[in-house]
């Protein structure tokens, strides 16, 4: 990876991201019984 790309890519990447506040764990929870859902098709 040249250093121009490097350099874009940290710029998006500070543009974007955002600390995370308070309880995030729920949602991740949530996301993955969604996906496992979506893949088996039925309820996990």
């Amino acid at each position: 990876m040249n250093r121009n790309i490097y350099e874009q890519y940290i710029a998006i990447l500070e543009g974007e991201l955002v600390p995370a506040l308070g309880c995030t764990e729920p949602i991740a929870i949530a996301l993955a019984a969604a996906k496992a859902r979506q893949v088996l098709g039925e309820e996990p």
